[in-house]
């Protein structure tokens, strides 16, 4: 609960920051000068949607992977899609429960077991993303303080040793769940999933890449995996469908690092953020189609964590009982 509100909190305050930079920024001329040569690329417009859809697949796979490769792809596909059509719909981020949802109803998952897998894809999302953000900032030779790397250590360290001498990790719930992440982090898919979001992430930095160069900025692809990769960390404070503000905030900052002048900074994040709420209406609308959900079901699994002793149907097998 305290998290939530730090969060909520933090969000407000990027959000009024970007009332503040949009006050300062916007230029109706200048970001209509810059759709038009967005438009007149189709050829590019075609290449970062396919790298955006891509980059689903990728992720999709590696959640397959995470769960045993039991189910058709597009059951993965599909849950992610209609996550983020939900979070870009909604100013509360709880795609991840819609996603939830989808998994447990259509691989007859418990529901506890379907959330571990999508939080724990998650994790990895944020593990990923920090590294190469963290790599970035060495990359681009920026100061960082011996201090910094100092109290990262330390909160690491502690809670290395909170995981061993608590008992929380002996609660059999809890300890159900670090076994399962523990059993594919040590087998063969540990590394591949890794790899397959890793890859994801870079290929969602296509978007930047081409509303950059079509803008007359000439960001490279290096750079352009780094902004992306520190922006979508910033989603955590998410509290605006999309994000809004924040995505704009934290990529107009981190193209400024980079040498981008502000105004074009902050017309490039607009462009590209816009270019993503467009593909998140388009795939979410494939998957309603496709794989079609009610409303009253969706509003279900958002109840759902209210109610941990809920349990899927009898036709649940022993072996999905255990996960895999």
């Amino acid at each position: 609960m305290m998290g939530r509100t730090i969060s909520s909190g933090v969000g407000f305050v990027l959000l009024i920051v970007f009332i503040l930079l949009s006050w300062n920024l916007f230029d109706s001329r200048q970001l209509l000068e810059r759709l038009h040569a967005v438009l007149a690329h189709p050829g590019w417009l075609i290449i970062m949607f396919a790298a955006y859809w891509l980059s689903f697949l990728l992720k999709a796979a590696a959640w397959r992977a995470y769960l045993g490769h039991e189910h058709p792809i597009g059951l993965y596909l599909h849950g992610l899609f209609y996550s983020l059509l939900i979070n870009h719909l909604l100013p509360v981020k709880i795609g991840d429960l819609v996603r939830t949802g989808i998994l447990m109803k259509k691989a007859r998952l418990q529901w506890d077991a379907a959330l571990h897998s999508v939080m724990m894809m998650r994790l990895v999302d944020l593990l990923v993303l920090g590294f190469i953000s963290a790599a970035g900032m060495l990359w681009l030779g920026m100061a960082v303080s011996w201090i910094t790397f100092a109290a990262i250590a330390v909160m690491v360290i502690l809670a290395g040793i909170a995981i061993i001498i608590l008992p929380i990790r002996r609660w059999p719930f809890v300890q159900r769940h670090w076994e399962q992440l523990k059993a594919v982090a040590t087998s063969r898919q540990g590394p591949y999933i890794l790899l397959l979001v890793a890859v994801s992430w870079i290929l969602e930095a296509a978007i930047l890449l081409g509303i950059a160069r079509m803008g007359g900025i000439e960001l490279g692809v290096a750079s352009s995996v780094w902004a992306n990769s520190v922006t979508i960390g910033g989603q955590v404070f998410h509290i605006t469908p999309g994000g809004i503000g924040t995505y704009e905030n934290t990529l107009s900052g981190t193209l400024a690092v980079l040498g981008v002048n502000w105004d074009e900074a902050y017309a490039t994040a607009l462009l590209a953020h816009a270019f993503k709420f467009a593909a998140a209406y388009i795939l979410g609308a494939y998957s309603l189609i496709r794989m079609p959900v009610r409303l009253r079901e969706a509003r279900e699994w958002i109840r759902i964590p209210r109610q941990p002793s809920l349990q899927t149907t009898d036709t649940t097998s022993k072996r999905e009982r255990t996960f895999l």
